[in-house]
């Protein structure tokens, strides 16, 4: 869903090296996605680990609704994108195109013109969406965080 207060949390997606990622579907019922979450509550609360992510307040408010905090340095995509390039979108899919000349699976695609909902999307598409929205995100950061310090703006935070 595309409200953060609303919507159902279907999976974590974590991409620590480019070109890896993996997607783990969360149990429907949310109480049971609540205990579920606590196997990530480490990474997700380690003050030492950066979380990077694209237009993040969107997936700390899903956590947060479901009990789990993040700590730490994080580093949004979305914003850092704003910060060089303030006129442009700033969307990931055109941030794939416009930085790494790569098309995205586009959400559109993923559900059809029904626009069923995510869960019903078979496994396999979905995870693959998944994956490479994280890997497709990290490729980002690095590019980015070489431009913010080339711009001098690596002390923003963002």
């Amino acid at each position: 869903g595309i409200d953060a207060m609303t919507c159902e949390l279907v999976g974590i997606s974590l991409a620590c090296h480019e070109g890896e990622a993996w997607f783990v579907y969360a149990p429907e019922e949310q109480e049971a996605c609540r205990q579920w979450l606590r196997r990530f509550q480490r990474l997700f609360e380690n003050t030492q680990t950066l979380k990077i992510g694209q237009n993040m307040k969107y997936d700390l408010l899903v956590l947060m609704r479901y009990g789990l905090h993040v700590s730490g340095p994080m580093f949004d995509t979305m914003v850092a994108h704003y910060l060089l390039q303030p006129e442009l979108r700033h969307n990931m899919d055109y941030m794939a195109e416009i930085y790494l000349h790569y098309q995205t699976i586009h959400y559109d695609t993923l559900v059809g013109k029904q626009a069923i909902p995510i869960r019903q999307v078979e496994p396999e598409r979905l995870r693959d969406y998944a994956c490479e929205d994280a890997d497709i995100t990290l490729r980002l950061y690095t590019l980015l965080r070489d431009e913010l310090h080339q711009q001098q703006l690596h002390h923003a935070q963002c």
